[in-house]
């Protein structure tokens, strides 16, 4: 990272302007200019940027975004199944096989507000709360074997003039002798009062982090440092209990003689008691998630028809949903040519004409560009899905129909089932034979790093590899998608139905017919928070959504 007083992305171009916001997403400095940008473009639309006048030199350390196993790689990804933040490598070598696998920014989702915000918050007041009261404890009993001292002086004082001058070397043995036992509780005392200076520093600093956090960090940043709190919190309360059970109130008082004789003055009683700071744990819960991310799907129920634009004829082939939810319907026809925007899912906002039939369309997840498939120009062409403009198009070389997304790459289909693996630029990376079928439709899981590929009759499941996982036979061609959980949805065209396949490929269920008012389905995709499922119905002529239950 560049200097603190400079621009991060300007220092790259080898430019000194001085930063004046901060990105705690991106983890960069900012100048003005760079601020606005990153504020505009929709990829970054839900990114904290925040004046650094507001933080100074606090930028946050604790909460890493990268994965302490794979440095390279950052946390985007929380099992359930474990309860733990892992990136893609961890999900490939580790949560295979885990079926509640779900983005980081659905499960930081209102983490702010969640129980374990609130519980981490005051778990850890009332560990600053418990030291303070410690502390306290300990200055007083300092202070209580002060005043002993001052007492028990005036009564050996008072044994002593009666004494005389024979009892005064008797005086300073018993003197030097309540001495040194002060001494050492002092040094036991002042050296538990270190120890308890030290957590509650260590608490308050993880208290005025999580301040910060609350009212400057972004979820994910919120999210990973409450994980990480769990096991701090553990560690706090087990080190507090350990020095309260260590900590004895010492108190020392003079046991007069009532027979004096000149070999003793008396002697020093030296007692405890436990200390009277008490701690009681609170009960700490995990991080509520919300329970609904989680929920697999059990049954859809008709909600409405996609009020599509008037006086258009319609043969409506794929359908995506962009991440500020804007539906993209691609219309497969000579005479219209277009990919058809709708805002929010329902309302008409405007088209793209193309210069061939476009077929397929996905989104690259985490961006605002779509890429969309020109079989008869074998090309792909990319899509600007903030300005709805078109972008770059690119020949893949090939007549191309499915194709899928990831993060990092797009997966392009062909007619006689080679399947082309590309960047997200377009540079074509690798070519996979998978079969001699056309591939119609294709789906990207990013958590498994899976490929589903429908061809006439066929449905295959393969790795990125083109190794085979799992294939079964269905009905004519329809399109793919997938629910959180990895099961497969896929329609049926010429049974007009959609059923539900296991991400194992081991059960297989039909979830909606014509009783619901399938009618040869097409292309089908879930909306982005999995609360409906868009449906190409009616043979390509509508779209009709389901409401998952």
């Amino acid at each position: 990272m560049a200097s603190a007083s400079f621009c991060d992305p300007c220092s790259e171009a080898n430019k000194s302007l001085t930063a004046t916001k901060y990105c705690s997403d991106c983890e960069e400095r900012l100048c003005t200019d760079c601020g606005e940008s990153h504020c505009r473009s929709k990829a970054f639309k839900s990114h904290h940027v925040i004046d650094l006048s507001s933080i100074g030199s606090n930028i946050l350390t604790s909460a890493k975004k990268s994965c302490n196993v794979h440095s390279e790689m950052l946390l985007d990804y929380y099992c359930t199944d474990h309860e733990i933040v892992c990136c893609k490598a961890c999900i490939s070598n580790e949560h295979r096989v885990c079926q509640n696998v779900i983005p980081l920014e659905l499960a930081s989702k209102n983490v702010k507000k969640s129980a374990l915000f609130n519980d981490v918050m005051e778990d850890i007041t009332h560990y600053i709360t418990t030291l303070n009261a410690l502390n306290d404890n300990r200055q007083s009993n300092l202070q209580s074997l002060e005043k002993s001292k001052s007492v028990i002086t005036k009564q050996m004082r008072a044994v002593k003039s009666k004494l005389l001058k024979q009892i005064d070397e008797l005086e300073r043995e018993l003197t030097t002798s309540f001495s040194s036992l002060q001494i050492k509780h002092e040094m036991e005392i002042n050296k538990q009062k270190q120890d308890i200076l030290q957590v509650l520093v260590n608490v308050k600093e993880n208290k005025n982090e999580m301040d910060f956090l609350r009212d400057h960090g972004s979820n994910n940043q919120v999210f990973i440092f409450l994980l990480q709190q769990v096991t701090n919190i553990h560690s706090a309360e087990t080190k507090i209990q350990q020095m309260i059970s260590d900590s004895q109130e010492i108190n020392i008082t003079f046991d007069e003689k009532k027979v004096v004789n000149f070999e003793s003055l008396g002697s020093l009683l030296e007692y405890t008691q436990p200390c009277q700071v008490q701690y009681k744990p609170r009960k700490f819960q995990q991080a509520q998630i919300n329970a609904e991310p989680m929920k697999r799907i059990a049954e859809f129920e008709k909600d409405t028809e996609v009020k599509l634009k008037p006086g258009v004829k319609y043969d409506l082939r794929a359908v995506s949903i962009t991440n500020d939810n804007k539906l993209l319907l691609i219309n497969d026809s000579y005479s219209e040519p277009k990919m058809y925007v709708y805002r929010d899912c329902k309302d008409y906002e405007t088209d793209i004409t193309f210069s061939t039939i476009p077929c397929g369309a996905a989104v690259i997840p985490g961006t605002d560009r779509a890429v969309v498939t020109l079989p008869y120009d074998n090309s792909i062409q990319f899509i600007n899905t903030t300005t709805m403009t078109k972008g770059d198009k690119v020949n893949v070389g090939f007549l191309c129909y499915g194709i899928t997304a990831g993060r990092e790459r797009i997966y392009v289909g062909s007619f006689g089932g080679t399947i082309k693996t590309l960047d997200t630029k377009g540079t074509i990376l690798k070519t996979i034979q998978q079969t001699s079928d056309d591939i119609f439709f294709m789906a990207y899981n990013d958590i498994h790093e899976q490929l589903i590929v429908r061809c006439s009759g066929k449905l295959f499941c393969i790795k990125l590899d083109g190794t085979l996982i799992h294939r079964m036979d269905v009905s004519g061609t329809a399109g793919v998608t997938f629910d959180r959980q990895g099961n497969i949805y896929f329609g049926g065209n010429l049974t007009s139905n959609i059923q539900r396949l296991a991400s194992d490929g081991k059960h297989c269920e039909e979830m909606l017919n014509e009783d619901n008012g399938i009618n040869h389905p097409f292309g089908m995709c879930f909306n982005n928070d999995f609360t409906k499922l868009f449906v190409i119905n009616n043979g390509c002529k509508s779209v009709s959504v389901y409401k998952c239950k």
